[in-house]
Formats: structure tokens, C-alpha cells, sequence
């Protein structure tokens, strides 16, 4: 039977957007609640990247090929192959000599499909990247961003709401886990129009106001497309905000501290697109008034056909043609392209097999950027940033020298959760266990919620063969993501020490269902049952 929002839908001539049979957050209505009086936009927005931008992968918008599902890791040491049959879409890995299978079903995807696609693992709630993704270019299947490193089919990276919810809209998060969703993990799949235009459940009903970006003040106006589209090079949360707190109308900074290099020409990331824009020539010249909205139209893209002469018009709309330099030869290669010349698209650092369109609109083809910069970190769009970001900033990008001086400075370390943890990993990977434990607790204290103090202080406690308190906290670390596999060996070798075998076997078996290639977990098994 159709429901109701359907019914509507179809008599007013559209499709509604995938959406899952899950309950909104008050105050929102749903994008299907804005076609009966946007209908061109709702049903133009429907095709655009953004509205398709995740999903259930048996929601009928299938795009992948199949005539090249079959691929091997760079070493040749395991061989994929994604598959689709009554059941849904899943993949398929093996050893080269064969001693080792395994099958994940794919139950949803990240990513519209134009560049890429990626597909999500489920365990009992538990979401992880599959190390499968699918590759616009060449239309081939190859190993998801940053797999190469691994020599065993890795299934347990979690997906994690700060990441997912640029992807899908109205997560259901299971409170306390770091992983874990109800079932399903997003009431709509895709960006949905409220998470540029704000709550539209009254506007919808004609009962009050809703956010329009374009009227918002400039700092404001670029806060809704910088929430998925400044990455920098590191992102962190400010004191008491969560993955959620930003909401559009408001700015984005107040919530969340963006730092980049001080040295700007290092290459490009999949999602750095405000970056690399304020790097530019014309945003320099033009400030404020050159913006994402100037050149797009997020409720629509441009028919292939079309795409030149419609991002020509752009370009046209400040500079005059006869300031183009470009040669005779140079014109009849790229014909009236702009955006060949001044914004190619480029491979990205944090990806392979992609390319993205370089926003730093240079005048000439600029030199291959290096591959990551380790010069200093600067907070972006010209704001104050407190000793605690800075801090923690170098925490995160792995700065240990400049890290930790300034860590163990603030004088708020007992107090901050996110302090106490990045000072206690440093104290315990420097050997320093016991300036470390006493962080630890603090932190499991102040935020009960966090898996990284259960894990560490584990750790210690089991190299000081204090079995008792190990447990318990690992356990703990596991009941919020399953997917912690050397937490899981460890804790069973801690059960195996205390005398409970059983409870060693049971975590063990757990470990190779959830990663079959996972070796530690294995090999421990069959010493454990004395093989």
C-alpha cells in the first residue's frame, strides 16, 4: 500500500526521494514535503549528486558496472568481487591459494556514483566502510580510498555519524556507541533539502519562515556549503559541540574550528572545495561576493551538453572575453571551456582513481602540488582560535612535538574530555604509562560515552597483568564498536589468562566472523584450541 506523501507525489507528477520508514527529528517535515509547492526544484533536485548521495543499494538506482567487478589488492595477495543476486548487492574475497573466504552483504552505499562510490558493511547495528568501491572513471571496481595499506581484506573502519551525515540526513545514532545505528541507519537518504534550508515542518504548513542560504549574510550564506565542503586539514569539534550541533542560519565556526597549512599549495582533498575557493584570484578580488552559489545551482546541475557554455556564462559574468590569453592552438583543443584551462579537474590526495575539479581557479596550469604539507597549522576564515584548538589541531594531524608542550599548557586539561584523551595517548605511546592513567579515568568520568580511554587504559592495565580491570574496560570499548578487533584479541587473551576459555573462544569467533582475514584473532584460536 502507497502512504499517503506518495499518493501526493504522484498526483502531482514526481518521485519521491528515497526515504526510509523511519521518524524525522521534530520540526522537520521531510524534502517530500516541499514538492507540492517546489515542484521544478524538487523534481530537478532529485537528479543532482547531492540528492543521491547515499542509499539503500537495492533502491533501484543502480549504476555500477559489472564487467570489471572482479579486481586484486595492489600486492595480488587477495582477490574481490562485488556481486548482485535475490538477496542484494555483497562481495566476495579470497586468498590467492584459496584458504581464505569470505562474503559481507553491501546493504547501503556513500556517494552519488559521478566520481565514485563506496558501500557500507552492517553487523548487528555496527557500520563499517567495505573495502570495495566503485570508480567513475573507466567505470570499474577497485579497493575503497586508503585500502591499499592493508595486507587483509580490512572491514571494520567505522562510519562514523560526523562522516555519514554528509552523506545521508536524519541519522538515527544509537546514544553511547561510536557505530552503531537503529535499523534503518537514516531516515532520508541523500542531502535532504533540510539540511541546507533548516527545519520546514511549519513552512511547509504555511506556519513560518524557512532558511534561504542565498539571503543569509555572507558568513552565514557560506557556513551551509562549508559544512560538507571544508575539509582542511584538520577538523575539530569545539568544546561541547557534537556532529550535529550546527544547523543552517548559523556559523559553522562557531561549532567546529577548521585548520589548514600555512603553505596552501598542497593538493586537493575529496571534500576541499571552500579551500581551495579562498586561495583563488577572483575570490580575493571579488570577497564576499563570489561564493558557491555565484557559479551553482544546487537544486540543479547542467545536462551534459550544456555544462561549457553554462559555466562559460559564469566566467563571462565578471571577465571579458578579450582578456582571455589563450592561443589559437589552446582555443581549438578546449573549444570554449573556461574550466579546462582555469579549474582542471585533478587527483586528489586522500583518494585514488578520482579526479575533482580544482577551485583554486588559477590562471595557468599550476605545478603538481605535494602530497601533504608539515608546516604550520592556521585556523581558516580569519578567526581567533584558542590555545586548546591549536592543541589539539596538531594532536590530531599526528604533531607530536608541537602537540604535546602545548597540551600539557592549558590549564583547562582536567576538565576537557577531548585534552585529557590526545595527552593521554601521547603520555602512553611515549612510554608513560602512569602520567597516562590518571587521564584516563578523568576522561571516562567526564564522558562516559568515549571508547578511547576504555581502550588505552585496557592496555595498560593488561600489561601490568591486571586482568580484573582490563576486561571490564574493554568490554565496555566493545560495546561501542564491534569492530575494535585487537581490542577483542586482547580482551580474549585477558579472559584466557583469568581462566575463562570459553569467554577467550567466544570473542575469538566473533573476531573472524566479523573479519575473516584478521590473522591475531586466528592464529590465537589455534593456540588457543591447542592446534
Amino acid at each position: 500500500m502507497r502512504t499517503a506523501k506518495a499518493i501526493i507525489l504522484a498526483a502531482i507528477g514526481l518521485a519521491a526521494m528515497p526515504t526510509a520508514q523511519c521518524a524525522l527529528p521534530a520540526g522537520y517535515g521531510g524534502s517530500a514535503s516541499c514538492a507540492p509547492c517546489h515542484r521544478a526544484i524538487y523534481s530537478s533536485y532529485t537528479k543532482t549528486a547531492m540528492a543521491a548521495s547515499s542509499g539503500a543499494t537495492d533502491n533501484g538506482r543502480q549504476l555500477e558496472s559489472w564487467n570489471k567487478s572482479a579486481f586484486a589488492d595492489p600486492a595480488a595477495r587477495f582477490r574481490y568481487q562485488v556481486k548482485r543476486d535475490a538477496a542484494g548487492l555483497f562481495f566476495e574475497f579470497a586468498d590467492t591459494g584459496g584458504s581464505l573466504r569470505g562474503r559481507k552483504a553491501l546493504p547501503y552505499f556513500i556517494g552519488s556514483g559521478s566520481a565514485a562510490r563506496s558501500y557500507i558493511i552492517a553487523d548487528n547495528g555496527y557500520l563499517f566502510e567495505a573495502p570495495v568501491a566503485f570508480y567513475a572513471n573507466g567505470s570499474r571496481w577497485a579497493l575503497a580510498p586508503r585500502y591499499e595499506v592493508y595486507d587483509y581484506p580490512y572491514l571494520t573502519r567505522p562510519i562514523l555519524p560526523g562522516c555519514l551525515a554528509c552523506h545521508a540526513s536524519f541519522l538515527s545514532p544509537i546514544a553511547a556507541t561510536q557505530n552503531r545505528y537503529a535499523s534503518p541507519p537514516f531516515a532520508e537518504a541523500g542531502v535532504a533539502c533540510e539540511r541546507c534550508h533548516g527545519p520546514g515542518a511549519q513552512h511547509a504548513a504555511r506556519r513560518g519562515p524557512i532558511v534561504n542560504p542565498a539571503k543569509l549574510d555572507p558568513v552565514r550564506r557560506d557556513s551551509v556549503c562549508s559544512q560538507c565542503h571544508l575539509s582542511g586539514e584538520v577538523r575539530l569539534r569545539v568544546k561541547g559541540a557534537d556532529w550535529d550541533t550546527y544547523q543552517p542560519g548559523e556559523i559553522l565556526l562557531d561549532s567546529v574550528k577548521v585548520f589548514v597549512r600555512a603553505n596552501p599549495n598542497t593538493a586537493m582533498t575529496v571534500s576541499g572545495h571552500v579551500e581551495k575557493l579562498e586561495q583563488s584570484a577572483c575570490k580575493r578580488a571579488s570577497g564576499d561576493k563570489l561564493w558557491c552559489g555565484s557559479c551553482h545551482d544546487a537544486h540543479s546541475v547542467p545536462a551534459p551538453s550544456k555544462r561549457m557554455a553554462a559555466f562559460r556564462a559564469r566566467c563571462l559574468a565578471c571577465h571579458m572575453l578579450a582578456a582571455c590569453k589563450a592561443t589559437k592552438t589552446e582555443r581549438s583543443k578546449r573549444g570554449d571551456d573556461c574550466t579546462s584551462c582555469h579549474m582542471p579537474k585533478s587527483n586528489v590526495r586522500d583518494a585514488q582513481h578520482v579526479v575533482y575539479t580544482d577551485h583554486s581557479i588559477s590562471r595557468r596550469p599550476l605545478p603538481r602540488a605535494p602530497a601533504a604539507s608539515s608546516g604550520a597549522l592556521v585556523p581558516f576564515g580569519r578567526v581567533e582560535s584558542s590555545a586548546r584548538d591549536v592543541a589539539l589541531a596538531y594532536a590530531i594531524a599526528g604533531d607530536k612535538e608541537r602537540a604535546l608542550p602545548l597540551l600539557e599548557a592549558l590549564p583547562i586539561a582536567g576538565s576537557d574530555t577531548e585534552v585529557l584523551l590526545y595527552l593521554a595517548e601521547l603520555y602512553r605511546n611515549d612510554n608513560r604509562s602512569q602520567s597516562a592513567i590518571p587521564l584516563y579515568r578523568r576522561a571516562m568520568t567526564l564522558d562516559p560515552s568515549q571508547v578511547t580511554a576504555s581502550t588505552g587504559l585496557g592496555g595498560i592495565m593488561m600489561e601490568q597483568s591486571n586482568f580484573g580491570e582490563a576486561i571490564p574496560l574493554w568490554e565496555d570499548a566493545l560495546s561501542k564498536n564491534s569492530g575494535l578487533l585487537m581490542v577483542r584479541t586482547n580482551l580474549a587473551m585477558a579472559y584466557w589468562k583469568s581462566g575463562d576459555k570459553q569467554a577467550a573462544e567466544r570473542h575469538l569467533l566473533k573476531a573472524i566472523e566479523i573479519s575473516p582475514g584478521f590473522a591475531p584473532a586466528a592464529d590465537l584460536l589455534k593456540t588457543l584450541r591447542g592446534r
